[in-house]
């Protein structure tokens, strides 16, 4: 067997001890996990939406969110040499002059909205927000400037968005909205159109969403709301408001009849309640300007936007509130004239993470999501909210604050959160400053909660900080401020704010200091000072200023998994449970190990998918399925998801007999464009409409099937994350070591001698490989170290030469301190000894060797 024999660099001999001094803080985040009172609903995806504006390719949003369609069913603008006009391309409803009578085509809707039912995106919301061009007819129009309280401007027959007039025959857009949702059930049927939501309007006190009165926009919900629930009593309505005493323009601007444009929320909340209308969901809008104090007073979020809503005695406690627009900006108005700019300097970070806080203080009142402008394909979220993501189904805990903050403006909170199926806590903490973005000294801060494991049990825990010197802009700008343009915020979006030189150094400039999680570390569990069962973990840290710190704790029976072959088979009813149906119009059985999809004719490509693979292309070659087919047609597509690619193109196809007979198909994987790198999603799919398909086995079959036996020991104190075991041919593995309290790592020995901590390893022969802790017998000063220069180093056979040195004593040592051979010279010989890490003393210098 080849001897793997290499060391990525060296690091500080762990046989010296190292002095932590846990100072005590100034604030203290604390829980308690035994505490019913503490316990609260589980943490959700508060960023799950994505809004898109009258899409008509498709979703272009990633991966993982749903759609809010907004302008959807017309009345929008296009440009006519250079200016606004009608565009009538896409609306699913005309009126005919001639013969006096609405006419409706669906057609435009329909294939807009097919493109997105069919991609990847899930849609949430249909935005019922502008009328069709026809239903402006009936109006007469006086010049602009004039008023006469009965009929609209000249200037407000088209704003800047489309049609923004209520319809002037209420009686035929009521009609229209019941057509159309009838359409919307014969095309896609009654359970999927029930899984949407329909919104009617969007910022309706802003006169180019909305030029009628407060009065004329209950009418129109009203008499939308009707139409939709007169075909789908159950269908989900709501509505999209500005926040709570909203006045537009300090109230200068007034409306057709002489009235300022201000909040329609108390009316519409009368309106509702005295004629027992359930509004399903309400919508309002905020964008955080950072340089803002009273738009950035996050705490303040709920007391100004929401209690309005919720403490209002007529509201409808079952309503549940979403915030529809919502980005984090440095302007609204940037000076390129795009509109805003975001910020993405860490004050972002910070301010969406409380603002998550918020929804999950008060998720018991209805808050539900935040619609986040810029969710296109290739976006990802901030480091914050990934962070955050991963704790998503944990139940959160109620943080207890105590202490005072060494800048008395701070603003320091926690979010805590349990596995209520295992012992594994996550706890995030942040610094946030309401009152200024400057960045101020770090907070000392005390983390803490209290759990039901005994006194003395030894928990692993890691953590992740990230501030202003993670932020990639802000480490860009150190050297480069230079490129910000004239007139622009340098925290601004660097698309937008820097020169186009600027930007491309910017896009080839690779951040220096990315957030990244700290090895593994241990702590032991003390008593409670509440004199309690159980027992309570105590972290001091220190937070910077606008910045956070992620902390996850494991149990050692968590954290060690038994090393087994790398294996995809499906053929359980428990097996099978992992795949989904991607689309209504087909369900799932799991049940007897098998499991079965039948499909019903109102379904456009059903898809069957499994999410969360971690699956090495290279290595295997062969799909096998065990499968049934009883639907109308003979055809099986399929494809892989793996990074850079996507389900459009590259299918691969393949036949199953439908002869409701069992056949065993191989397929083969090899040669595939799509399969390559990490596949993390699977999906079969294609155009079926009745029938059943029935699958007794799916699995992915490696090209080379053999197997190599995995040992793993340890001398000394610490912990692995894996057990020994077996490992498929090219399977990779990633061994972590972590120290005891009073331990520390020093390296690895047998067949691979390394000091590298994770070690990445890929298995191609049977391998034996030890972890060695040491405790500190051998007293080692971190500066003494590499005084000396020994090669080769590694050595393959065990001789040492020291390197301009002139002839003295020198001591071989054991990693654990105990003394081999001693000479003199500048020839060192140890190969009587087994393989591994040694030390080497020559008076009080010190060099590992490593044979």
């Amino acid at each position: 067997m080849k001897k793997l024999t290499f060391i990525k660099k060296y690091v500080f001999l762990l046989l010296s001890f190292t002095l932590i001094i846990h100072t005590q803080g100034q604030v203290k985040l604390s829980t308690d996990f035994t505490s019913e009172t503490d316990k609260k609903l589980p943490i959700h995806d508060v960023w799950n939406v994505a809004n898109r504006i009258s899409p008509r390719n498709g979703s272009n949003i990633r991966p993982g969110l749903k759609m809010n369609i907004v302008r959807m069913i017309g009345g929008i603008n296009k440009k006519v040499n250079g200016e606004n006009a009608k565009d009538l391309d896409y609306d699913p409803c005309l009126y005919d002059s001639i013969n006096n009578r609405y006419v409706y085509r669906w057609d435009p809707l329909i294939d807009r909205l097919n493109k997105v039912v069919n991609s990847q995106t899930e849609i949430l919301q249909i935005a019922l927000d502008q009328p069709p061009w026809a239903f402006q007819h009936g109006y007469t129009f006086i010049p602009e400037g004039t008023r006469d309280n009965i009929n609209f401007r000249e200037n407000e027959r088209m704003s800047i968005y489309g049609n923004s007039l209520p319809p002037a025959d209420k009686v035929a857009y009521h009609d229209f909205i019941k057509a159309l949702m009838t359409k919307l059930v014969e095309t896609y049927g009654e359970e999927k159109v029930l899984s949407w939501r329909f919104r009617v309007g969007s910022e309706i006190e802003t006169p180019d969403h909305w030029f009628g009165t407060k009065q004329d926009f209950i009418e129109h919900f009203a008499n939308t709301e009707s139409a939709v629930r007169a075909i789908l009593p159950n269908a989900k309505v709501g509505l999209h408001t500005r926040n709570p005493g909203f006045l537009y323009k300090n109230g200068t601007i007034l409306n057709y009849k002489g009235e300022p444009y201000a909040s329609f929320i108390e009316g519409l909340i009368d309106y509702n309640h005295a004629n027992n209308i359930k509004c399903d969901f309400w919508g309002l809008s905020d964008y955080i300007i950072i340089g803002n104090g009273n738009l950035r007073d996050m705490n303040g979020k709920y007391t100004k936007n929401f209690a309005p809503l919720i403490n209002n005695p007529k509201w409808n406690p079952e309503t549940s509130i979403d915030i529809m627009e919502y980005s984090t900006v440095t302007t609204m108005n940037g000076a390129d004239g795009k509109g805003y700019i975001t910020c993405e300097t860490s004050h972002r970070e910070i301010v969406e993470l409380i603002f998550s806080n918020t929804y999950y203080k008060h998720k018991d009142k209805g808050l539900e999501f935040i619609y986040r402008w810029g969710n296109k394909t290739g976006t990802e979220d901030p480091d914050a909210i990934k962070e955050l993501n991963t704790m998503v189904d944990l139940v959160r805990y109620e943080t207890s604050i105590s202490g005072n903050p060494n800048t008395s403006t701070n603003e320091l909170d926690a979010i805590f959160a349990k596995n209520d199926t295992k012992d594994e806590y996550d706890v995030l903490i942040y610094n946030y400053n309401s009152s200024s973005i400057n960045y101020r000294n770090a907070e000392t801060v005390e983390v803490a909660f209290t759990t039901d494991l005994p006194v003395g049990t030894t928990l692993y825990y890691r953590s992740k900080a990230y501030g202003k010197e993670n932020n990639k802009l802000q480490n860009f700008l150190i050297n480069n401020a230079n490129y910000v343009m004239s007139g622009f915020d340098s925290k601004g979006a660097p698309d937008r704010t820097l020169t186009e030189a600027g930007y491309t150094a910017y896009q080839n400039y690779e951040n220096p200091n990315p957030s990244v999680f700290t090895e593994w570390k241990t702590i032991t569990t003390k008593a409670r000072t509440d004199g309690k069962s159980g027992s309570e973990v105590n972290i001091s840290t220190e937070i910077g200023s606008f910045a956070f710190e992620k902390f996850e704790f494991r149990p050692e029976a968590n954290f060690v998994e038994a090393i087994t072959p790398a294996t995809y088979v499906w053929s359980t009813t428990d097996d099978f449970s992992a795949w989904s149906a991607v689309k209504n119009g087909m369900t799932i059985n799991t049940e007897n190990d098998k499991l079965t999809i039948d499909f019903s004719s109102n379904v456009s490509w059903p898809m069957l998918a499994i999410t969360n693979l971690n699956i090495n292309a290279s290595l295997y070659g062969t799909l096998r399925i065990v499968a049934k087919n009883s639907t109308d047609k003979p055809d099986l597509q399929m494809a892989p998801n793996a990074p850079g690619t996507t389900f459009a193109s590259g299918r691969k196809k393949e036949t199953i007999p439908n002869d409701n007979q069992w056949h065993t198909i191989n397929i083969n994987l090899t040669n595939w464009g799509l399969w390559s790198g990490t596949i993390t999603e699977f999906k079969f799919y294609n155009n079926f409409t009745s029938g059943s398909l029935v699958f007794d086995r799916i699995e992915f079959i490696p090209i080379n099937p053999t197997t190599h036996t995995i040992t793993l020991s340890k001398e000394g104190q610490g912990l692995l994350n894996y057990s020994s075991g077996t490992a498929l041919n090219g399977q990779e593995l990633r061994l972590n070591a972590i120290a005891d309290s009073g331990w520390e790592f020093q390296g690895w020995e047998g067949d691979i001698t390394s000091t590298e901590n994770p070690l990445t390893v890929t298995v191609t022969s049977d391998l034996n490989i030890k972890a060695i802790f040491s405790n500190g017998q051998l007293s080692v000063d971190k500066n003494s170290l590499q005084k000396i220069t020994v090669f080769p180093n590694p050595s393959n056979n065990g001789v040492f030469q020291i390197k301009n040195q002139t002839l003295q004593s020198w001591q071989v040592f054991s990693i654990t301190g105990k003394k081999l051979i001693e000479g003199k010279g500048n020839r060192i010989d140890i190969s009587a000894y087994a393989k591994g890490i040694y030390i080497l003393k020559i008076n009080n210098a010190f060099v590992k060797l490593l044979y």
